[in-house]
């Protein structure tokens, strides 16, 4: 097969940037609210499973939506359908901003769920159309650190809101920012799409027959549905561990070690900030350990380990050492939901369709996170963070106890 042109690599480069813009710009106008959450409470006098259920409300719609939109993006205008997404969340967050009442915010935040679920399975089916197969693992790596380079930006202006002016700044943020980058998604679609496109059908017709990818057939099929199921519940505990993190630790660091609001925020800026390497991580991993279940169950046990190292912490006062294991934590952790959501479904390009199975696992993904803020904030406030952990802890043996049996079953059937 012959090498894509250098004028079609420049043109993916600059297609996987706007791409990359778009959905790491989406999460200052999705965990804006997480980022915030100990001003949530404070400023409408809620405990942690009301404040909890909003990004219960949240996640439900994004999850759902998600697999909705892997259905049907195939079908969607892309250009119109991403703009559109944006700004509905924009106007969201604007409501948000402006009101006082905290049962509007709940059904708000479900509303900006539904509508920013459209940006992942669309983009990831966009990118396995128009980018070449030897640009995929630039096209992962860089797509894998939109979750990381977002969530570090919003906690860090948050922190910032929170300390010198007011925590809803954060919510204007997203309201100014998110209409601002569907236009800019709107006058440079047509420029980078147009011209992929025709690099990447040139491309194609070159190919010969036989090294042109085929859907999968027969057993080939069957073995891919199963690994597509095992994934799907890797990412339900993926996500209520990620998010689960992301979206309590600053309560933990409060509650346990009297720490200030922006502080706490400030300091799990660590988590999201490894993040990025945990997902260059899973990208180097991939090259080692090509069976995705394995490789995930070895992200798990070594996340696992270092749980097991912060229930025994949490009754102690080093407060430093217990932001290590939380930051190794989410770094080996965000580097499964990398495998899960974006390598495996851009590397199954030609056997499935990328846009459904993303979909499909980030909806996943997001019933993990769903239950993380409701279902974890309701356990620490009738048995504490001790339990909590316990739970994460209990998951992470699960997953590895699966991930060991299809390994043990697969060596059956091929022998």
């Amino acid at each position: 097969m012959k090498k894509v042109g250098k004028g079609a690599q420049a043109n993916a480069t600059w297609l996987i940037a706007l791409c990359w813009l778009v959905y790491c710009c989406s999460y200052i106008g999705k965990v804006n609210y997480s980022a915030n959450i100990n001003e949530v409470m404070a400023y409408y006098h809620v405990d942690h499973s009301e404040a909890g259920l909003v990004s219960t409300f949240f996640f439900f719609a994004y999850g759902v939506g998600q697999i909705v939109n892997g259905l049907l993006c195939g079908k969607y205008n892309v250009r119109w359908m991403i703009f559109i997404a944006l700004c509905v969340s924009g106007v969201v967050n604007l409501t948000i901003a402006l009101t006082k009442s905290f049962t509007l915010v709940k059904y708000l935040w479900l509303v900006n769920g539904f509508s920013l679920s459209i940006l992942w399975p669309t983009l990831i089916r966009f990118l396995s159309e128009q980018v070449s197969r030897e640009e995929m693992p630039k096209a992962s790596v860089v797509m894998g650190t939109t979750v990381a380079v977002g969530t570090f930006f919003i906690y860090g202006l948050s922190a910032l809101f929170v300390k010198f002016f007011h925590f809803k700044l954060a919510f204007w943020t997203a309201a100014i920012v998110l209409p601002v980058i569907g236009c800019v998604w709107q006058i440079f679609y047509p420029m980078l799409a147009k011209n992929t496109v025709n690099e990447e059908i040139a491309e194609t017709v070159r190919l010969p027959e036989e090294t042109k990818q085929t859907r999968p057939r027969g057993k080939m099929a069957k073995d891919v549905f199963v690994v597509i199921c095992i994934l799907a519940f890797f990412a339900v505990a993926t996500n209520l561990i990620k998010d689960g993190l992301s979206t309590w630790v600053p309560s933990i660091l409060k509650e346990k070690y009297g720490v200030s609001n922006s502080l706490s925020i400030v300091l799990t800026l660590l988590l999201p900030a490894l993040s990025v390497f945990g997902n260059v991580m899973a990208v180097q991993f991939h090259k080692k350990i090509s069976d995705y279940v394995g490789l995930c169950a070895v992200l798990f046990i070594v996340g696992g380990v270092f749980i097991a190292g912060i229930i025994g912490l949490l009754s102690t006062t080093y407060v430093a050492v217990t932001l290590v294991c939380f930051a190794i934590v989410s770094m080996f952790i965000s580097s499964s939901n990398s495998v899960i959501t974006s390598i495996f479904p851009l590397f199954m390009k030609g056997k499935v369709n990328s846009g459904l199975i993303a979909g499909i696992l980030n909806g996943f993904c997001y019933l993990g996170s769903m239950i993380s803020s409701y279902g974890l904030g309701a356990i620490a406030d009738d048995w504490g963070w001790s339990v909590v952990f316990w739970v994460l802890f209990a998951i992470c043996v699960l997953v590895v106890a699966i991930a060991c049996i299809y390994g043990i079953c697969k060596k059956i059937k091929n022998r």
